[in-house]
């Protein structure tokens, strides 16, 4: 189970105020006001940064695999630089409570997800 992380910041409305608030065509100044104020009231509910996806300790589950065989799933060898790059992104998730170690005969292989040209940022699964 995980816990909930409590974010000790202050609300900055830079961080989560949209571009909506910045034109003043679009709302008046009474509703900027009650936008911001329901904004901070609720500011728990939005990520401040990347790492910070949210989490939920209200409930807890099992995935039931039943008799079923495990399917052999074989590992993709990653180039030197991205093993790098995977073992840097699976590192910080581990550090953020993003992820945990974990091994069995459940768990596949690590894959690179590509956002854009240059970055991968997001890793799935941990290591055997």
């Amino acid at each position: 189970m995980v816990g909930i992380v409590v974010r000790p910041q202050e609300f900055s409305e830079a961080q989560h105020l949209p571009s909506i608030l910045e034109n003043p065509e679009i709302l008046n100044e009474e509703q900027r006001r009650a936008v911001r104020k329901l904004l901070k009231q609720f500011q728990n509910l939005f990520s401040a940064c990347a790492a910070d996806v949210g989490r939920c300790n209200m409930t807890q589950h099992r995935i039931s695999t039943g008799n079923n065989p495990t399917i052999k799933q074989y590992t993709r060898r990653l180039l030197l630089a991205r093993k790098e790059e995977a073992d840097l992104l699976v590192n910080e998730m581990v550090e953020n409570g993003t992820i945990e170690e974990s091994s069995g005969p459940w768990v596949p292989p690590i894959v690179l997800i590509k956002r854009d040209m240059d970055q991968h940022d997001s890793v799935l699964n941990t290591r055997n």
